[in-house]
């Protein structure tokens, strides 16, 4: 995976899940954890797809 596509999808990935953790901390009425929870899922995703991918093309 391209560098610039990496952090694309990384910065894509953080944004949304910002998003639905806030909605669901404000639906919910908590402290934000759910932003923290989607965030940490989100960077251990990308780099688990980094690495994936980096896998396939060797």
């Amino acid at each position: 995976m391209k560098p610039l596509t990496f952090s694309g999808v990384l910065l894509v990935n953080i944004l949304v899940s910002v998003f639905i953790g806030y909605q669901l901390d404000r639906f919910l009425k908590t402290t934000p954890i759910f932003i923290l929870i989607g965030v940490a899922y989100s960077v251990f995703g990308s780099i688990y797809l980094l690495i994936h991918r980096t896998k396939e093309h060797e």
